[in-house]
């Protein structure tokens, strides 16, 4: 798994590896909100509005599943 919140480099590591690793993007910083920049990059399997999200998910939801946002997360869990 790679958590960054630069979607350049997290394209990088999905192209190289493809899925052998989960790519997941913390919605803060530089680029959280760059329209421009995110429409660049392929999407992250995982996004998440704060670092601090990924406490709510289990290991092999991060790892395992498909692609999935916060609030889609939190919906399942209801």
């Amino acid at each position: 798994m790679l958590v960054d919140d630069k979607p350049r480099i997290l394209a990088a590591v999905k192209n190289a590896w493809g899925n052998r690793v989960t790519t997941v993007f913390p919605r803060q910083g530089q680029y959280a909100h760059d329209a421009k920049t995110l429409a660049s990059f392929a999407q992250p399997d995982v996004t998440v509005d704060r670092i601090g999200d990924l406490l709510a998910y289990d290991l092999g939801t991060l790892v395992g599943g498909p692609r999935i946002s916060t609030q889609r997360y939190a919906e399942e869990k209801r």
